[in-house]
């Protein structure tokens, strides 16, 4: 709301659309008052435009609110010193705001009727004065009304129940309320009636509207900014409520209630398939999914094949080393939006660039979550690729850095709630689709499409060591484990060594994805669709459905692994036997955004008594704490497992200082001041610091 962007620039016309917006959202909840309530005020009906006036004195709660975002709007640009923007901003803000009022009046100028259409110029005696009166109106134009007399106790109730002795007019000056008893019952309740026929009419007009929209979803020119997709979906929620609660009144919660049900029993069935789709894989079969089936790894010809291929490709890696014992180099990169997309791959590729291009070579294995991994993927890429890879640092940095919120957002307020039926086609392969569509669309728009190649076009990269190993990990949502993703067979990641020996009992805590899925073209998953299987934040992209049986659904790696800690020392665990012989200790680079933060120490001893009710439970609330605590205790144990002096933690971690008032955000969209904080970072003495010990080691 306060950096909306539209065709990759903030400024006027980015604001005209968020204003235009919130004219929508305004008008929609007047419509929706008006609807429900205008009734109560009858007095509205004998006036000339009843709906404007009621506009007018119902502007108390929007204009407070449009205002009050105006102050943060110039709060926000007051602190980069830019008064020029704030100008910028706000006029085409209030402009929005006009030519959005101001269409909506030339509509109801057009449709609405008031009193002066029912009463003609020279009318007779008002017909309610006395009861058994009948009058005649011959007026062309005119529609003649049945005289009825309105009894005193519905006048109390309906003339004027609240006691509004006030109210504003066009030119915002005072009037009195004047009775209107002596007017026709039956014609007071055709203006409101005809009224709310049009204002009806026009949220179905504006429903429409944006269903057409998404149909030009992947046009630039309609990918409005997220905060008016926002707004859009409050001013139809708005409009929803208020139509079934006008035309079913005390009946709407059963109704809602009824409709739900009805909604959730249709697409239950297994006639219909709402759910995510990976993009690549093949839906017309399923692979069995069961503990059994995966317990069956444990000492199989796989388990065997596998860690023999992954050796060939350690020795490989070793190969291209300088010395006979290199460092072995693991990065983990944290979840954390697009700024840590962006820490993730401005230090990586600055270390890279210190170390005269040794940190990617000696770099063994990337792992992590969300964001931090759709820095690491596209930088890993680049290094494969990019023939003028140096040279590009500053251009990755921008594009990986790009606005990628707002199609997701307007994919939900068009396209998701209107079309969810519609269909794309990918590999020759039809899926259905929604936001998550729009996400890995943009993605490739902000990186060349580089990362829209299939799982196995890096199998063979890899297997020479010419990229390092890097596994994506997703959680199932269903039964908590990891999927690991990798062009390589994984099967030793799915247990402890242990347990894959068959010394101990233990479960299956991970899932290798291509064995799982063989059947079913693991092998052709679109890479980027890997990388947002792995960023799948609740809500804001829809939970992955694969073709198993019964059905699982991946969400983001942060629910179990935020950090990437527990993919490398499995994969250290597995393979300690070999990295003690080849290589002169193991180096875990952890990049990471976020992860450590001051508690307010006086917040928590003001807690109040409804608020402490909760606090026994407010562990399970703080998951990320949880698991910074789970992988120290993990990391220990690694230390102490290959001993202090063969492993080594170098931490690069990205956290906004605690004052200051625009902390940067976990989104899907920067602000240049957020990008400028984020980049400035790396120059801090303690990341300097740790980046001089670092390369001492890489040289």
């Amino acid at each position: 709301f306060l950096d909306p962007e539209y065709l990759n620039s903030t400024g006027f016309w980015s604001f005209f659309l968020v204003g235009g917006a919130f004219g929508f959202f305004a008008m929609s909840w007047n419509l929706s008052t008006y609807l429900l309530l205008g009734g109560y005020f009858s007095f509205l009906a004998s006036l000339s435009r009843p709906f404007f006036k009621f506009c007018i004195n119902n502007a108390l709660l929007p204009l407070s609110v449009f205002f009050f975002y105006c102050g943060l709007v110039v709060r926000f640009y007051r602190l980069e010193t830019e008064w020029w923007y704030v100008g910028q901003s706000l006029s085409g803000l209030i402009l929005g705001l006009v030519v959005s009022l101001f269409i909506y009046a030339i509509y109801f100028n057009l449709t609405n009727r008031d009193i002066s259409y029912y009463i003609p110029k020279h009318r007779e005696r008002p017909p309610n004065m006395g009861p058994g009166q009948t009058g005649r109106r011959n007026t062309p134009g005119k529609i003649s009304q049945r005289v009825q007399p309105l009894a005193p106790r519905l006048v109390s109730h309906l003339n004027n129940p609240y006691g509004v002795e006030n109210y504003l007019n066009l030119k915002l000056q005072t009037r009195i309320v004047r009775s209107v008893a002596h007017y026709d019952t039956s014609m007071l309740q055709s203006i409101f009636r005809q009224n709310h026929t049009n204002a009806i009419l026009i949220q179905f007009i504006a429903i429409a509207s944006l269903a057409v929209l998404g149909f030009l979803i992947d046009q630039p020119l309609f990918q409005i900014p997220a905060g008016a997709s926002f707004l859009i979906m409050l001013s139809l929620l708005v409009a929803i409520i208020g139509a079934v609660s006008y035309w079913f009144s005390e009946w709407r919660l059963a109704l809602l209630v009824l409709l739900l049900g009805a909604i959730n029993l249709l697409t239950s069935g297994p006639w219909v398939k709402l759910g995510n789709q990976a993009y690549g894989l093949d839906y017309q079969t399923q692979a069995s999914y069961s503990e059994d089936r995966l317990e069956s790894l444990y000492g199989s010809k796989q388990l065997t094949d596998d860690l023999a291929n992954t050796v060939a490709i350690l020795e490989n890696w070793k190969a291209r080393q300088p010395e006979e014992k290199p460092p072995f180099v693991i990065v983990c990169a944290s979840g954390g939006g697009l700024t840590a997309a962006l820490w993730a791959t401005h230090v990586a590729q600055s270390i890279d660039q210190c170390s005269n291009r040794e940190f990617l070579r000696r770099t063994a294995l990337m792992t992590g979550a969300s964001g931090g991994m759709l820095g690491l993927g596209y930088l890993r890429e680049a290094y494969l690729n990019d023939p003028n890879f140096a040279e590009n640092a500053t251009i990755r940095l921008d594009r990986i850095s790009r606005d990628m919120l707002n199609p997701v957002a307007f994919s939900i307020v068009s396209n998701d709630l209107f079309l969810p039926l519609t269909q794309i086609e990918v590999g020759g392969k039809k899926y259905r689709r929604d936001r998550a569509y729009g996400f890995e669309r943009e993605l490739g728009l902000n990186t060349n499409f580089v990362l829209h190649k299939p799982l196995w076009s890096y199998r063979e990269a890899e297997q020479q060591a010419l990229i390092p190993l890097l596994f994506i990990t997703p959680s199932i949502v269903d039964d908590g484990r990891r999927l690991v993703i990798s062009p390589q067979g994984v099967s030793y990641m799915t247990a402890p060594p242990a347990a894959m020996r068959g010394k101990l009992p233990l479960l299956p805590d991970m899932v290798d994805f291509r064995w799982l899925l063989q059947e079913q073209d693991a092998d052709s998953l679109r890479f980027s669709t890997a990388l947002r299987m792995n960023a799948t934040y609740p809500y804001v992209l829809p939970l992955v459905r694969l073709p198993t049986s019964p059905t699982i659904r991946v969400m983001d790696a942060g629910y179990r692994d935020n950090y990437g800690i527990a993919s490398a020392v499995r994969f250290v665990s597995v393979f300690e036997g070999w990295i003690k012989a080849n290589t002169s200790g193991v180096h875990i680079v952890q990049i990471s955004a976020f992860r450590e933060s001051e508690e307010d120490k006086q917040r928590m001893d003001r807690r109040g008594v409804v608020e402490s009710l909760f606090s026994p439970v407010g562990v399970a609330g703080n998951i990320l704490g949880v698991q910074i605590l789970d992988q120290e205790g993990l990391l220990g144990q690694l230390a102490n497992q290959l001993g202090s002096d063969f492993f080594h933690l170098h931490r690069f971690n990205y956290q906004p200082h605690q004052d200051d008032p625009l902390q940067t955000s976990v989104s899907l969209h920067l602000t240049d001041q957020e990008r400028r904080q984020v980049l400035q970072a790396l120059d801090g003495k303690d990341i300097q610091r740790r980046i001089d010990q670092l390369l001492q080691v890489l040289r």
